[in-house]
């Protein structure tokens, strides 16, 4: 085999290696973006049941209001916590977004390798 041509095979793998990582990339960041938009989602439903528990007026007995009140607090502890872990799963999404425009440079920088080794190919047999 040619040095020309070991060098075309050796270019089209890593186009393919790329390409794989691109893909991998790409699922990567749509599972970020999905658990970022199921725990925003989480966060917004317990801040609004949170808010419900707040604005009780109707409780009649002292049981009802301690009731109301403990469970006003932990709905408060848990918007708090599904808040911050919605907070988290936003910087995981944008980093894995970042990956995959990261990935996409090195497939692009890879396809461009590999015609312009192509080019350069041709280019000799055509002088030959």
């Amino acid at each position: 085999m040619t040095p020309e041509r070991k060098k075309l095979k050796r270019a089209q793998l890593i186009q393919r290696i790329r390409s794989v990582e691109r893909m991998q990339s790409a699922l990567a960041a749509s599972d970020a973006e999905a658990t970022r938009a199921r725990l925003f989602g989480v966060a917004e439903r317990t801040r609004s049941l949170a808010a419900h528990y707040a604005i009780r007026e109707d409780d009649a007995v002292g049981a009802d209001l301690r009731s109301g009140k403990a469970m006003r607090d932990q709905l408060q502890k848990l918007s708090e916590l599904s808040e911050k872990q919605a907070e988290e799963a936003e910087l995981h999404s944008q980093a894995r977004r970042e990956a995959l425009a990261q990935s996409d440079l090195r497939l692009r920088k890879a396809g461009e390798n590999t015609r312009d080794l192509v080019r350069t190919i041709v280019a000799s047999l055509e002088t030959s």
